[in-house]
């Protein structure tokens, strides 16, 4: 039965992967799950029929395997029953005919379906709902064996303004789970926004202590994605990301909403257009500077402006045609403006080796002041733009990868930027145990700068802290996971002087390895590095 359900799980993955992807940290492939010796062919009929068509082309055996996992999930009797039976319904409407040809079958629908059936709304919905039940039962039940690629748990973990681990919780995440930002909130609480495993948008509310105190998602029933989000100071949050992305159509919307305190949505904007938010920050008058990316025949990077209330007020491309995608951007308060961070992962990808990250200075209106071109950096792995604390001097730091002799994987990068551009010095630090990418960073206060990302070393990966001087010298580095893949992509300071920490976990648990006798899993790796890299100072590059 579990063999089956992971072949059914693999193509619901492929669907994934085929969307435009959001700026990501690159992953290595996970340990191979078993594959069926058949390979599928489906019918562009049956793709057009659904989002979850995946659910329609199953054998006799694995259609019973589905209505098992239904049957697992932690829904009331009356639920599994109806949607079972619902279920059977959508078969017996859209019936599909296997036809073999060697070791390649092809999945059409049967004639008795009518030519190019579609889905309605309604079934649309109804199989959204089944699938987020099949995850449910997933995420409900216990394994005592290592966690295969689809079995996520939402891992947060606090530490000491020295990187010690205070304590760590995990929460269900049902397959192929991500998160993009993690908050404190202004009770002292903390705020996880990521992704489901079926692509719906997800906020996790957690009190002090890291007790879930509530979770919601967002969106409809097509491909819906949430990349960042930004507190607005009266305790509620703006969420930037896209929505409404399906095969059929390959489009997206770039979709902006607002939520209060308990989760509830306040407003939602979307943007028309093949579009993604990536990045979001407030603006001196209240309202909000975004990026992404939009595909008007190619891909540019793109800057958004809106009011408080989400009413568009310019947006423009920024770098020229294929420029990208817009990275990071934030607020330059000392005029106005903004320092946007640009990269074309795509063109890194096609070319094989590092395409250069590019800064844009603008003023208030989106017009570009200048261009600095970072060469040596590598655009096919996340930058995050931090203003330097402390007043004085105007600086920022650039947190990123870059290109490492005699490697293939990016190491981690920091670099202090001057006023107009200027670098004032640029750091790659050694970590132990493999390449380090960078996903997220924070400057908490004067000399004070931290970074996580994860190391891959060639298997089971761990996600790692690093804290660094003023001068970008490490102070010491931090490791945190088990015997499975762990990823940290969020990181945020805290009041108290400490960080906080959001990935996903395999190792922990409900569905990871069985824990340990301590708690649910580990003890940080208190590794004080030893770097011996001085400041490496560096002229102005070609801008």
């Amino acid at each position: 039965m579990r063999r089956n359900f992971l072949v059914i799980f693999c193509i619901f993955a492929l669907i994934s992967v085929a969307a435009p992807a959001a700026a990501e940290t690159p992953r290595p492939a996970e340990s191979p799950v078993e594959a069926p010796v058949d390979r599928l062919e489906i019918d562009d009929a049956v793709k057009q029929a659904s989002p979850y068509y995946v659910m329609l082309v199953g054998t006799d055996d694995e259609r019973e395997n589905l209505l098992g996992y239904i049957d697992h999930s932690p829904r009331s009797a009356e639920e599994k029953e109806a949607m079972k039976e619902s279920l059977r319904e959508i078969w017996v409407k859209y019936p599909v005919v296997h036809e073999t040809e060697g070791v390649v079958t092809r999945i059409a629908f049967d004639p008795a379906a009518g030519e190019n059936p579609v889905l309605t709304d309604e079934e649309n919905a109804v199989l959204a709902d089944i699938s987020r039940a099949m995850a449910e039962a997933f995420a409900a039940t216990p394994t005592e064996t290592q966690a295969t690629w689809y079995d996520l748990a939402i891992w947060l973990v606090k530490t000491d303004g020295q990187g010690n681990e205070a304590w760590n919780r995990t929460y269900p995440g049902g397959d192929s789970a991500d998160v993009a930002v993690v908050l404190q909130t202004d009770d002292g609480g903390y705020l996880i926004a990521g992704n489901t495993g079926f692509r719906d948008a997800l906020l996790l509310r957690t009190d002090a202590d890291g007790n879930e105190v509530w979770r919601k998602t967002y969106g409809g029933p097509d491909w819906d994605t949430v990349r960042a989000v930004v507190a607005t100071g009266d305790g509620n949050y703006i969420v930037a990301g896209s929505t409404g992305w399906t095969p059929e159509k390959n489009t997206r919307s770039a979709w902006l909403f607002k939520v209060a305190p308990d989760g509830g949505e306040v407003w939602s904007r979307t943007f028309p257009g093949d579009g993604l938010f990536t990045t979001v920050d407030l603006t001196a008058d209240g309202g909000f500077i975004l990026g992404g990316n939009r595909n008007a025949g190619t891909d540019d990077a793109w800057l958004v402006r809106v009011d408080r209330d989400g009413g568009e007020e310019w947006n423009r491309t920024i770098g020229g045609n294929d420029s990208g995608i817009v990275d990071n951007v934030i607020s330059t308060q000392v005029d106005g403006g903004y320092l946007v961070a640009v990269r074309n992962p795509w063109e890194a990808a096609r070319s094989g080796t590092a395409a250069p990250i590019r800064l844009f200075k603008t003023d208030p209106t989106g017009e570009v002041l200048w261009t600095k071109t970072l060469d040596e950096m590598d655009g096919g792995t996340g930058a995050t733009l931090l203003v330097v604390p402390g007043g004085g001097a105007v600086g920022y730091l650039l947190a990123c990868g870059a290109v490492l002799p005699g490697s293939d994987l990016p190491g981690p990068c920091l670099s202090k930027i001057g006023g107009t551009g200027s670098i004032v010095w640029t750091v790659t630090p050694e970590v132990p145990g493999g390449a380090l990418l960078v996903t997220s960073a924070v400057a908490p206060s004067p000399g004070e700068y931290a970074f996580t990302g994860t190391v891959y070393a060639g298997g089971p990966h761990d996600g790692w802290l690093v804290l660094l001087d003023h001068t970008g010298n490490v102070t010491s580095a931090h490791s945190f996971g088990g015997d499975a893949t762990d990823d940290i992509s969020a990181l945020a300071a805290t009041a108290d002087g400490g960080y906080i920490l959001a990935g996903t976990t395999r190792s922990f648990g409900e569905n990871g390895r069985a824990a340990p006798g301590r708690a649910p899993g580990f003890e940080a790796l208190a590794a004080t590095v030893a770097c011996g890299i001085g400041v490496l100072r560096r002229g102005v590059r070609r801008g």
